[in-house]
């Protein structure tokens, strides 16, 4: 029994020791890999750094690409509201206005998207409807900044149009800020980043000019 047992064991050995090609060949394998492996994690520390650096001031605000996508469409919705509204409202008026249109933008959204949820399978939990809402909020914080400075340039005793204009400015620059953003993230140059930023400001631009228009 032990007899039989060894000798596999010698003819494994033997052919070990007879073909050291194998087991350098192995051994280089192994080392290639391991510099793949180490060239890989540069890859993505590099990335990782890149991206880190193309994050400007509102990588803390919105996190990933869709929140910044909620934060361009509240923008644009909270603007509109605000010129239309502006026409015959007073300052109030518009402030409520903007707030509720963009609330019920807001709820219909992550209304939708749970239900896209649930249609895709179980899960529709706590803890996933509570991500959901949260996941969507950025249409509702991207109102602030605009209805800060209504507020602020009403109250220093602007006249609505002006103030509405203002807010306008503001939206338009948090705009072009977000289109910068959203491109650099997506790995654009900063170029081409800019060029995004520019068609984004565009949006803001458009609803001034209507404003100034229907005025």
């Amino acid at each position: 029994m032990p007899l039989w047992d060894s000798r596999p064991l010698r003819r494994t050995e033997t052919s070990a020791r007879s073909r050291p090609d194998l087991a350098e060949g192995d051994a280089v394998s192994t080392q290639h890999d391991g510099d793949r492996g180490v060239g890989a994690d540069a890859g993505v520390s590099a990335a990782g750094t890149e991206r880190r650096q193309s994050i400007g001031w509102l990588r803390a605000q919105w996190t990933d690409e869709q929140e910044l996508a909620h934060a361009i469409h509240g923008t644009v919705v909270g603007s509109s509201v605000m010129v239309a509204a502006s026409l015959h409202g007073t300052l109030p008026q518009v402030v409520i206005a903007v707030v509720a249109t963009l609330l019920v933008f807001w709820a219909t959204d992550r209304y939708a998207e749970l239900l896209a949820a649930g249609a895709r399978g179980p899960g529709t939990g706590r803890s996933r409807v509570a991500a959901a809402l949260r996941h969507g909020w950025p249409m509702l914080e991207s109102s602030y900044a605009p209805v800060i400075v209504l507020l602020l340039v009403s109250a220093i005793g602007a006249k609505l149009p002006v103030a509405v204009l203002a807010a306008l400015g503001v939206s338009t620059l948090l705009l072009a800020g977000l289109g910068y953003e959203a491109a650099r993230r997506s790995g654009a140059s900063v170029v081409t980043a800019l060029g995004w930023s520019t068609l984004s400001a565009l949006l803001g631009v458009a609803i001034t000019v209507l404003k100034l228009v229907l005025h």
